[in-house]
C-alpha cells in the first residue's frame, strides 16, 4: 500500500518531466537532468540498481521515443510493469498490451494516478500488468515487451527516466 500511495504521489511529479511528455518546459527539464540511456540488454543492471534503492523513486521507466515508456515498480522483492497513456499515440498500445500480458499469463488492473494527458480526458489511463516476478524475469518481460509491443531491435537506445 506504501508503494502505491509514494507511486501516485511521484506520478505527479513525473507528469512534468516523464515519458510521452512532450512540452517545451519538459524538454528542458529532460536535456538539463541528462537521462542515461541505455540498450535493452542493459536493463537487469538498471534493475539491480532499483531493487537495491539506489534510483530516485520505488520505479524507473525506460523510452526511446516517448511513445514506448514502460515503467518498472518494485513491489517488495518483485516487479509490476506499467504502461501510462499520457499522449493520443500511447492509447492503442493498452490494447496491445492488453493483449501481450493475456498471451503470456499476467493478470492486468486498469487504474490511474490522476495524471492530466495531452489529449482530451480527464486523467490517463495506467494499464498494471501484475507479472509479480523477480529481477531477471522482470528484465527479460521487458525486453519481450519493447519487441514484441513497440517493434524495438536489441540496439534500441532507450533514456532511463525518472
Amino acid at each position: 500500500m506504501k508503494s502505491i500511495t509514494i507511486m501516485a504521489i511521484l506520478s505527479g511529479i513525473l507528469s512534468l518531466f516523464g515519458c510521452g511528455n512532450k512540452q517545451d518546459n519538459n524538454k528542458t527539464l529532460l536535456q538539463t537532468a541528462k537521462a542515461k540511456r541505455i540498450e535493452i540488454s542493459q536493463l537487469p543492471e538498471e534493475l539491480k540498481l532499483l531493487q537495491a534503492n539506489k534510483t530516485q523513486f520505488d520505479f524507473i521507466g525506460i523510452t526511446s521515443n516517448g511513445t514506448d515508456c514502460i515503467y518498472f515498480v518494485k513491489d517488495g522483492n518483485n516487479f509490476q510493469i506499467e504502461f501510462e497513456a499520457m499522449t493520443q499515440s500511447q492509447i492503442p498500445f493498452i490494447e496491445k498490451l492488453k493483449a501481450f500480458a493475456s498471451q503470456n499469463g499476467y493478470e492486468t488492473q486498469m487504474t490511474s494516478y490522476g495524471n492530466t494527458p495531452e489529449y482530451d480526458s480527464p486523467t490517463a489511463p495506467v494499464l498494471k500488468i501484475m507479472t509479480n516476478s523477480n529481477l531477471e524475469k522482470t528484465a527479460e518481460i521487458g525486453q519481450k515487451i519493447q519487441k514484441e509491443v513497440f517493434n524495438n531491435q536489441a540496439k534500441t537506445q532507450y533514456e532511463v527516466v525518472p
